[in-house]
Order: structure tokens, then sequence, then C-alpha cells
């Protein structure tokens, strides 16, 4: 009875051991599979970075320039003795792209298939006026034209891609050329800032540009914005390249618009506004 017993501990103590043993083998496999995905994850992370570094070292596309315009429009209702006025300001943008920072040659890696802008955001810290955000006829630059706010979908560009086109181009639609010879022309509008407002006629000075706003007793510093968004290129390859832009409207600078119109040149240092190569 006593061998019985003992090889029936045996027994049991080898069931147990061999348990313990299988347990082992599980817990070390699910271990060491999850050292092998961690290693791996990060041997792909360092690829990847590798690659987005190089792709993106010398850029296909940057902003090389920002060019803004900013004045006020006047609606005068009145028979001229300024007693009934809308007062709207506006604000006109040229962004120019370089895409030969990588190449002098215009190939299909720095040529334009889609332009489109996403992300519209726009900051103030008034909530005078109808804000409005749009592309602009570049013709018109620098004179007030109505626009329409722009869509859900943002800013949606019409490429040029041929001379025959080119020749044919109503800059009244969304253009841009294919090779970037031409801005990105957009328009931001606060419109009727005042409605039916009147100024004292005794200011001999009073003129229908930026200093109105002053004349009219609106605090300018209220006006500034800071409008954000993302520029979508899409070149003959089709690759895309996306690029944030910040521009700070700023009214109230030394040369201010009470003086009667402001206009900017942004140049920005290095590669400061480049379009980064993202996946599709």
């Amino acid at each position: 009875m006593k061998r019985k017993a003992i090889r029936g501990n045996i027994n049991l103590i080898n069931k147990i051991i061999f348990v313990i043993n299988i347990a082992l083998l599980i817990v070390l496999f699910f271990g060491y599979k999850h050292i092998f995905q961690v290693e791996t994850t990060k041997k792909i992370y360092a690829e990847e970075s590798a690659r987005f570094i190089e792709e993106n070292k010398t850029p296909v596309f940057k902003i090389e320039q920002i060019i803004t315009y900013s004045n006020a429009y006047v609606d005068d209702k009145s028979d001229g003795n300024l007693s009934d006025l809308d007062i709207s300001q506006f604000t006109d943008m040229q962004i120019i792209i370089d895409n030969k920072s990588k190449s002098e040659e215009i190939t299909a890696e720095n040529t334009v298939n889609q332009l489109f802008i996403t992300d519209i955001k726009i900051e103030s810290n008034s909530e005078a006026g109808e804000k409005i955000f749009n592309y602009k006829n570049p013709l018109n630059c620098g004179k007030y034209t109505e626009l329409q706010n722009f869509s859900d979908d943002g800013i949606l560009f019409n490429v040029v891609n041929s001379n025959e086109k080119n020749d044919a181009a109503n800059y009244d639609e969304n253009v841009f050329y294919t090779d970037c010879s031409n801005p990105i022309s957009l328009g931001y509008i606060n419109k009727n800032i005042i409605t039916n407002g009147q100024i004292n006629t005794d200011n001999a000075s009073i003129a229908f540009n930026g200093s109105i706003l002053k004349d009219a007793g609106i605090d300018i510093e209220s006006l500034n914005t800071t409008i954000k968004f993302k520029i979508h290129i899409i070149n003959n390859y089709n690759e895309e390249y996306v690029c944030n832009v910040k521009i700070d409207n700023d009214l109230t600078t030394e040369e201010g618009i009470s003086s009667g119109y402001i206009m900017n040149i942004k140049n920005p240092k290095n590669n400061e506004f480049s379009f980064i190569k993202i996946d599709s």
C-alpha cells in the first residue's frame, strides 16, 4: 500500500511539473513574441523615419513668399453725407510656390496635378462682421470684390496643364498652373463690421480706405485674425505633399491700416513652409 501511495505521489508530482513546464513554455513563447514585436516595430519605425527624413531633406515644393494686402471697403448708401455706411475690412493673399529647390527642370515630380486647401480655421477676437475666406481672382488683388465663403470641402483649384488651357483660363475660377508659375490667390473679408453707421463730416480728412476704421470708432486690434489652413499638392507621379500654413493678419503694425492700407511680404526662412510628402 505504501508503494502504491508513493508511486501515486510521484505521478502527481510529475504531472504538476509537466503542467508547470508547459505554463513556463507558454509564458516564454508569448514573452519572446512580445519582445520580437517590439523590436520589429522599433526597426520599422526607425526605417520609416530615415526614409521620411531622406525624402523631405530637399523639398520638392515649398512656399517661397507670402504677400498680404489689407484695406477697408465702404458702401456709402447716403447722399454723400456719410450718414449710412456699411464698412468691411479685407485682406488679399498671394502665396508663391517654389518647385525648383530639388530640380531646376520641370518634371512629373515637381509639377502639379491637383491642388486643394483643407482644414481652414479663422481665429478672431471679434464677433463683429461676417468672416469670409476663399479663392480670389488675382487680377482683382488690391481692390474689394465680393466673395462666397469656402465650402465644407475646402477650396479646390482647377489646374491648368497646357498652353491651350492657359490661353482660355478664366481667372474668376480657382485657377493654378501645373508648373507653379502663378501664385495661389486667396481673399479674406470681414464683411459689414458696421452697418448703417455714420461718421462726423466735420473731419475733412476722411478717406474711403483703412483709415476709416479708426474714424468710425472701430477697435482695430480686435480685427486681428489668425488664418490657418493646409495646402495639398498631388504631383504627376500621384504623390501627395502637404503644407501647414499660418498667417497672422496683424492690422496694428507701426504703419498700420489706420494709415490707409498695409502691404506685407513674408519670405519664409530655410524650409519653414515646406511641403511634406505623405504616404497615400
